[in-house]
This record gives C-alpha cells, sequence and structure tokens, in this order.
C-alpha cells in the first residue's frame, strides 16, 4: 500500500527498502530452474556428440569450448541491450519468454544433428551450439539483472538462494541426477542413445517452459521503472565511455566477477557427466550411486542453505560466501583421504563402513559447498547494481549481470577442453570413457585431479580475493540510505 502511494504522489517520503513478496521470491526464483534444466541436459551432450553423431573427443571438446568462447565475447553486448529494453509489459518478462522459446528451438536443432549427412553435421552442431548461447545469456542474464527490482531489503534477499535450492539444486541437479542414473538411463540399456535423447529433451523443454511462465508471474509486479535505480531520475547511460566507466569503476563487481569465474568453472566441471562417470561409474564402480547420493542430498542441503542464509541476512552475503568455501576445502579433503588411502576404490561402497559414510558425507557437503556460491552470487550481483547506483546514478543491472556472464563463460569454455584433453591424455580419443570402463592409474588419476586437486586450489585463490571484497551489511546499509536520500531529492 505504501509502495502504491509512493508512485503516486511524488512529494511522499521515499522509503529505504522495497519489500517482495515471498511467493513472488520463490516464483521468480524458478527462472534460474528454468535455464539450469538446459544446463543439466547441456552436460549430456558430450555423449550425445560422440555417441550418437559420432564426432571425435577433441572434436566435442573444441567446439564445446569455442561455442562458451564466443558466448563469452557477446555477454557484454547482451547486457547493453537488456538495459533499453522498455515495453508495455516491462523489461524482463518479454526477455524471458523470447529466450525460453529460443532455447527450445536450439535444443530442437542441437539433438537432431545426427539426422544430417557428412560436413552439414558440424555446420547444424556449431550453428545450433552458437545460437543456444545467445538465447541462454539472455535467460539467465534476466535471473542477476533483475534482482535489485525484486527487492533490495538485505534481510530478503538470501531468501532467493533457499528457493533457488530448492528448485535449482535439489530439485534439477539433485532429483535429476537421481531420475537419470536409477530410471532413465536404465530404461534404456544404461546407453546414452537416440531414444534415450529423445524422452529426456522432450521431457526438460516443456518443464522448463512452465518454469518460466510461473517465474514471470512472480516479477510481474516489480517488473517496471519505479524499481530500477533511482526510477525517473537515473543517470543515463548511452556511450561506451559510460559502460566502461561502471566496469573500471566497481571494484565489487571486478572482483566478484574474477572470484564467481573461478568457482563457476569448477561447478562446470564437476556437473558434466563425464565428471560423474568416472567417478562413480569407474573409480568407485557404481554409476547408480550418483543418483542415490543426489536424493540423500536433499535434506542436508536445505539445512546448510537455511544455515548460510541465516549467516547472509544477520551478517552479510560476503560472510556465507566464504563459509561454503570452507565447507568445501573440507568436503574435498575427506573425500581425498578416503581414495588415496583404500587399496580398492570400487568396493569402498561394496564393503559399507566408515569409508563409505565419510566418503558420501564429503560429496555431499562438496556439492552443497560449490552450489552455493553460484546461487548466492545472483544475489550479491544485486547488491553490486545498487552500489553502481549509489555510486553514479546508473542502473545498469543487465550490465552488471552479463559482465559475470562474460568471465563465467570464458572460464566454463574451459571445462569442457580441460575435460577433453585429460581424457586424451590418458588415452581415449575416439570416445570418453562409460561407465562399464575398467579402472585404471590413469583414470584414478584424472578423476582424483578433478575431484580433489582441482577444488582445493580453486577454494583457495576464490577465499584469497573474496578478503578484498568490500560490500558488507555496513557498506549495504549505507548505500540503500544514499539511494533513498537521492530519490526523495
Amino acid at each position: 500500500m505504501g509502495e502504491k502511494k509512493m508512485a503516486q504522489n511524488v512529494n511522499a517520503p521515499v522509503e529505504q527498502y522495497h519489500n517482495a513478496k515471498q511467493w513472488e521470491i520463490a516464483l521468480f526464483s524458478l527462472n534460474n530452474s528454468a535455464s539450469n534444466l538446459y544446463l543439466f541436459a547441456f552436460g549430456f551432450l558430450t555423449y550425445y556428440a560422440t555417441g550418437v553423431v559420432g564426432f571425435a573427443t577433441l572434436t566435442v571438446a573444441s567446439l564445446l569450448g569455442a561455442a562458451r568462447l564466443f558466448d563469452g565475447l557477446i555477454d557484454p553486448m547482451i547486457g547493453v541491450i537488456m538495459d533499453h529494453v522498455d515495453t508495455k509489459w516491462g523489461r524482463f518478462r518479454p526477455i524471458m519468454l523470447i529466450s525460453n522459446i529460443g532455447l527450445a528451438l536450439s535444443f530442437a536443432l542441437l539433438f537432431s544433428t545426427h539426422l544430417f549427412d557428412g560436413g552439414m553435421k558440424f555446420v547444424i552442431y556449431f550453428i545450433a551450439l552458437i545460437f543456444h548461447k545467445i538465447v541462454y545469456s539472455f535467460q539467465q542474464t534476466v535471473t542477476k539483472a533483475a534482482q535489485p527490482v525484486l527487492t533490495n531489503n538485505p534481510k530478503q534477499r538470501p531468501l532467493f538462494s533457499i528457493y533457488d535450492t530448492i528448485f535449482s539444486s535439489i530439485g534439477i541437479f539433485s532429483l535429476g541426477q537421481m531420475l537419470i542414473a536409477n530410471w532413465l538411463a536404465p530404461r534404456h540399456g544404461g546407453e546414452f542413445n537416440a531414444a534415450f535423447f529423445g524422452e529426456f529433451i522432450t521431457g526438460m523443454v516443456v518443464l522448463s517452459f512452465i518454469l518460466t511462465v510461473l517465474a514471470m508471474i512472480g516479477i510481474a509486479r516489480k517488473d517496471n521503472k519505479e524499481y530500477f535505480g533511482l526510477g525517473a531520475n537515473s543517470v543515463e547511460t548511452k556511450s561506451i565511455k559510460d559502460y566502461w566507466s561502471v566496469v573500471k569503476g566497481n571494484r565489487p563487481l571486478q572482483v566478484l566477477a574474477l572470484t564467481s569465474a573461478l568457482v563457476k568453472f569448477l561447478s562446470t566441471a564437476i556437473g558434466d557427466q563425464v565428471f560423474l562417470v568416472l567417478i562413480f561409474g569407474i573409480v568407485l564402480g557404481n554409476y547408480g550411486i550418483s543418483g542415490t547420493l543426489g536424493l540423500i542430498q536433499i535434506v542436508p542441503n536445505l539445512l546448510l542453505v537455511a544455515a548460510f542464509s541465516i549467516l547472509a541476512s544477520r551478517t552479510s552475503l560476503k560472510n556465507a560466501y566464504m563459509a561454503s568455501l570452507t565447507l568445501l576445502i573440507i568436503s574435498v579433503s575427506t573425500m581425498g583421504l578416503i581414495l588415496y588411502t583404500s587399496p580398492d576404490t570400487t568396493q569402498i561402497f561394496a564393503n559399507g563402513g566408515l569409508a563409505m559414510y565419510a566418503f558420501s558425507a564429503g560429496y555431499i557437503g562438496f556439492k552443497i559447498a560449490a552450489s552455493y556460491p553460484t546461487s548466492i552470487v545472483l544475489t550479491m550481483a544485486a547488491d553490486i547494481s545498487d552500489y553502481e547506483t549509489a555510486r553514479s546514478g546508473r542502473f545498469v543491472s543487465g550490465l552488471i549481470g552479463t559482465v559475470f556472464s562474460l568471465t563465467d563463460s570464458i572460464s566454463t569454455s574451459l571445462a569442457p577442453i580441460m575435460i577433453g584433453w585429460l581424457m586424451i591424455g590418458i588415452g581415449f580419443t575416439d570416445a570418453y570413457p562409460g561407465p562399464d570402463e575398467p579402472l585404471s592409474d590413469g583414470l584414478f588419476s584424472a578423476a582424483t585431479t578433478l575431484l580433489v586437486i582441482l577444488p582445493v586450489v580453486i577454494s583457495i585463490i576464490a577465499m584469497f580475493l573474496m578478503t578484498r571484497y568490500p560490500l558488507n551489511r555496513q557498506k549495504m546499509e549505507e548505500i540503500q540510505e544514499k539511494i533513498a536520500e537521492r530519490k526523495a531529492a
């Protein structure tokens, strides 16, 4: 009611915080789930490209890396376009709808590559990849760009991570992996064949569209200029020089973009199906364990994310981010200790006992700790957008969102290339290893590099960078007071 009066009476005092309803936060978080469904399915693309289409391992790794790199290079332009969208349906809802339809079309083409002959396979595959990356960037960037308009209350913003965890981390990546490993893959004889992808992709596309429509309902009330920075008084950003001044002068943006790129690289690598097959199908000797642990992970995931969110609302988002990185190092060290000291890793889950429970706890903690920073950074991007509004008077949440996408894309473009070269280095030049591949020293070394060494190194670097991140609770309160004062003036 107070917000309505504020919109109608320009002489009324401007409140420091504008809140969202709980159901609005919950529904809008589904936009991230809608795009994450495509991210989850993208993890299977290597098996489709090598097993169904017939591409070589190096070809697939190179094409995926090139497409992601291209995506990163065009991301800033996507942000500029988004910041200039102004329709009677708002800024974000038209982009969400159009980009999701585009994602469906891109997958329809991408997973039909095997129907073409000869060199056309490469052409169609690469065109579909590029198109997919463009429309994916639009929908995924909306999740970051719309955060400042959803709510600016520091007690409310961490709630987004709880809903995102329930719908994305648990609903998609945990339950989704369980369904794939324990139901859909066995339904097709344990093979990732054309029939498997036909069922999988169809169901995923339909579900993603439904989630997008629900997310549009969630952001509808806030998708108007009243909540865009300083509203009608926001400073216009037109030239390249203006946009460069935003990037150059926003230190929190620089620090967090680099940190999130490192963590996103890690989460991309451990979310790839090659990684899961390598760890569970080969090193532990049972691919189905990946789905089982995904199901067991649900309750700990909720509890830990709730704890992180309480920490964020009572102290700062920065502290919650640091806490998740600490948990990541502890969890990875636990798994590494078990794998390196076990005489036969394929018997860890077969024999049961302390080693099985310790590894399970370590893996669950690892997955939660690796996914939470990628979720909370969506909310932290809103803080950075508010910081820029207070600093320069500009509302450029689209640009800020795509700066994260730029660094993410560049770093994650290296993930499939790294995994591909890692597999080539141990002899898998024509195809990726399947769940039935016998364990060898080379496969064990590759698995522990991805599961232990890489996460520890990245976490230590990320923690060092976050000590340079300046937006704590006190700073954000000062920023919101400054924005409120400028609106009132």
